[in-house]
């Protein structure tokens, strides 16, 4: 019998491995820059959502219930935070930032991908010691959490806010507010609203 947290997480990790294998393959292949900036805007939503809500959902379950749980959450958090810089880095790569432009793309990417793949590895090891200890009827109740909890997180990084307890739900409301506002200043595609682009010159491999 599979168990549905198990499979939700797999889901979500390879949905953000496929989206981030085809932002590398559009940059490679030189894509127009409207291509690769959706590409990678749906990578970074996707990867901000979903650490925002593996905080707020599975980590104090981890905290609880596991042997070790306090540890194994900070190193968690560690990574995510790692994740979220190397994501703000990508963004500001993105949009032209001044003190990021110079980096080659393929550099970025990479950079990318190897905080991903840290973070799945360890967010696998979590959800897998949680799923057995939950079992499938309340990990099946944990994983709609965590869609749910998906669908309404922040779409960019904050890797200096709190990941944990009663004041990353707050900053988590208030980063969503935030959030909105700013990917409506700057036409991001979020949840497939499709909005104005102003695409800045073509990047460089």
């Amino acid at each position: 019998m599979h168990d549905p947290l198990l499979t939700a997480i797999a889901g979500s990790h390879r949905a953000l491995d496929d989206q981030l294998t085809a932002v590398g393959r559009a940059v490679q292949d030189r894509q127009a820059t409207r291509v690769v900036m959706q590409m990678t805007d749906a990578f970074m939503i996707h990867a901000c959502r979903h650490v925002s809500a593996t905080c707020a959902v599975i980590l104090p379950r981890a905290r609880r219930g596991l042997p070790e749980g306090r540890r194994r959450v900070r190193l968690y958090i560690r990574q995510a935070r790692q994740l979220e810089r190397s994501v703000a880095q990508a963004k500001r790569r993105l949009y032209g930032a001044s003190r990021s432009i110079e980096l080659p793309w393929s550099y970025v990417w990479a950079g990318l991908r190897h905080e991903l793949h840290e973070l799945m590895a360890i967010e696998l090891a979590l959800v897998e010691d949680v799923a057995a200890e939950l079992g499938p009827r309340a990990g099946g109740h944990l994983a709609r959490q965590l869609a749910g909890s998906e669908a309404g997180s922040p779409t960019r990084p904050h890797p200096h806010s709190p990941h944990t307890g009663w004041t990353a739900s707050l900053s988590r409301v208030l980063w969503v507010r935030a959030d909105s506002f700013w990917d409506a200043v700057e036409g991001r595609i979020v949840a497939g609203a499709v909005k104005r682009f102003k695409a800045p010159a073509r990047f460089a491999s």
